[in-house]
Order: C-alpha cells, then sequence, then structure tokens
C-alpha cells in the first residue's frame, strides 16, 4: 500500500472511544500531567483502570501526551497555509520530498483543485521567500502553489471532540 492509500485507510479516532475514554481524555487536554489516581477519583473508577486505558489509546495511536509549543514565543512569525496542485503520478514522491523538509509542518490531502495543503512555519518574510524560491518551487511534480501568509489566529483548539 502507498503512502496515499495509507492515509485514506486511516480509521476514524471517535469510533473507538467510549463515555470512559472521553472523559479520560478531556481530562488529560485540560492538564496532562494529572496523575491518573486524582483522574480516577473525579471520574470514580480504580486508577488501574485509568492506566490501563490511557496506556491502550497510546498504544493504539489514539493519544499522545506531549507538549505543546507556542509557535510565536518559540520565535516562529510567520504561519502559511499553501495549497499545492500535483501532477498525478508524482504525488507519492511530492509527499515523500515534504516529509524531509524541514519548514513544513503539517501536510494534509485534499480534494479539489490542489491535491495538498500545507502548514508552513518561518521566522520571518525573507525565510518564507527563501523557503518558496529554493526548496518548494525545486519539488519536481509541483504544477501550482497559492500562498495563504496568516495575519492572525483567531481561533485555535485543539481538543478532542465528540
Amino acid at each position: 500500500m502507498n503512502r496515499v492509500e495509507e492515509v485514506k485507510a486511516q480509521r476514524s479516532l471517535y469510533s473507538d472511544l467510549d463515555d470512559l475514554d472521553y472523559q479520560i481524555v478531556t481530562q488529560l487536554q485540560d492538564n496532562a500531567r494529572l496523575p491518573f489516581t486524582q483522574i480516577a477519583k473525579e471520574l470514580g473508577v480504580a486508577e488501574k483502570t485509568v492506566r490501563i486505558r490511557v496506556q491502550q489509546m497510546q498504544e493504539e495511536g489514539i493519544l499522545s501526551l506531549v507538549g505543546v509549543v507556542n509557535p510565536i514565543k518559540a520565535g516562529i512569525r510567520v504561519q502559511t497555509m499553501i495549497q499545492v496542485a500535483v501532477e498525478n503520478n508524482m504525488l507519492e514522491h511530492v509527499i515523500d520530498v515534504m516529509e524531509h523538509t524541514h519548514e513544513i509542518r503539517l501536510v494534509i490531502l485534499t480534494s479539489g483543485d490542489y491535491q495538498l495543503l500545507l502548514q508552513v512555519f518561518t521566522r520571518d518574510h525573507n525565510e518564507l521567500s527563501d523557503f518558496l524560491v529554493q526548496k518548494l518551487n525545486k519539488i519536481k511534480g509541483i504544477t501550482k502553489t497559492n500562498v495563504i501568509v496568516e495575519l492572525k489566529v483567531l481561533k485555535s483548539k485543539l481538543k478532542f471532540i465528540r
């Protein structure tokens, strides 16, 4: 199975969580450092139950407990979304190149005139310009791009919704 087929075949995360899993995830989203004993107490279940559920969700790739970096405070001043049109037979090649490109943080397969949507982080507009000219425009198979520079983030919700 190629990379594009793998992306299409991914299962929905929502269908595999029961009410208790959802409640545990909700608690951890508010504070990922919350002790399992405290979560268990608030949910009225055993600590072992919470520990096992979290471990299962981590093993299945449903849950990752990671630190989230604020890009602006980390020196990333320019966040850009880029729509990318790709020749039909070059999609997998383009995705492979993008996976190894430092500035590209997110690659999404989309429908419509553009097959891919990228999220790109750069420190300033000069770095963005260098990225576009020296990296993105040199990827074989890209036929067209539409660059959208984010002016201001009005909503950013990373919480799981049911």
